[in-house]
């Protein structure tokens, strides 16, 4: 399958980087929306958003359930069959892992730091951040903050799966979100245009894309009403590299400021959230930044008070 250089295609000599770097290495499915900006815009480059994390005596009695101790492709008829008659948790559970997980494999931030090094000295292109090339310790740290998140979603898969079945996502998940379950919100945010194959199946069907487009955009609107503080970086993301909107570094720096404010975003190292808004705002003069801080304040506000900014 055909990868896209769209955010930190460095698997030129290593095939785990592949699975480590996915929501980096989106892959032509995804992709394809650069050439067809007119129905969608760039595809996303979004750190992959993790469920959030269990209470300790909730992930304890997790551990204990014969059903969780089942590896993903043990369980993985038990949920076609429940997500067909209806299950929205199921449908929510079985597109998520299937559309985040799919070319996921373990990885430490040695060999990640490794690989992103000879990817660099193998004069891969550096991706893109709201247009300007992301320094090669921001495309580091990303990475590893992505990995870690990946990490806590994506364990005891079991057998993997064929890219084919990708084709069911998009509906599970709209079906799973439509239902209420947020993490399928913030699940098609990211993955509504994963079972295209190229940018002309995409112009082909201008119409559902720009259906799922507003079903996405709608979603996240919805998961921040609901207090979901990833949703502000799946917004971010979306202004910094697509697709669900165009390009856009002022709102791109304001809403990264309101997630990095939200406690979601204090797992993300300091010299991350440092280096990721030095990037975004190469692209703003002095006025501009000051004003974007102060935009990130206020949706960060109305986040607080319930309210999705428009």
């Amino acid at each position: 399958m055909r990868f896209q250089a769209r955010f930190v295609f460095l698997l030129a000599a290593a095939a785990f980087l592949a699975a480590l770097a996915y929501v980096w290495l989106k892959p032509a499915q995804q992709g394809a929306t650069a050439a067809a900006t007119s129905a969608a815009p760039p595809a996303t480059a979004a750190a992959a958003v993790p469920p959030p994390a269990e209470p300790p005596a909730a992930a304890a009695a997790a551990a204990a359930a014969p059903e969780q101790a089942a590896s993903f492709a043990e369980r993985r008829a038990v949920l076609d069959q429940r997500a067909a008659a209806g299950d929205a948790a199921a449908a929510a559970e079985l597109g998520g892992i299937l559309a985040n997980c799919w070319r996921y494999v373990p990885a430490t931030q040695e060999k990640i730091e490794e690989a992103v090094v000879n990817g660099l000295a193998g004069n891969v292109e550096a991706p893109l951040v709201a247009g300007v090339p992301a320094p090669p310790e921001l495309l580091l740290l990303m990475l590893q903050q992505s990995q870690q998140e990946l990490a806590r979603r994506c364990t005891n898969l079991g057998p993997r799966w064929k890219w084919r079945e990708m084709a069911q996502v998009p509906a599970l998940l709209e079906r799973a979100a439509d239902a209420g379950q947020v993490q399928a919100m913030l699940d098609y945010a990211q993955h509504a245009f994963i079972d295209y194959g190229a940018a002309a199946e995409m112009l082909q069907d201008a119409d559902e894309v720009k259906r799922r487009k507003e079903k996405a955009r709608a979603f996240l609107r919805q998961a921040l009403r609901r207090g979901e503080a990833r949703a502000l970086l799946l917004q971010a993301d979306a202004y910094a590299a697509g697709p669900l909107e165009n390009i856009d570094p002022f709102a791109a720096y304001a809403y990264m400021s309101a997630f990095f404010a939200s406690a979601a975003a204090q797992d993300w190292p300091p010299r991350l959230r440092e280096l990721y808004l030095q990037t975004v705002a190469q692209r703003l003069d002095p006025a501009q930044i000051a004003q974007a801080r102060e935009r990130g304040l206020q949706i960060y506000q109305d986040f607080q008070n319930g309210v999705a900014a428009p």
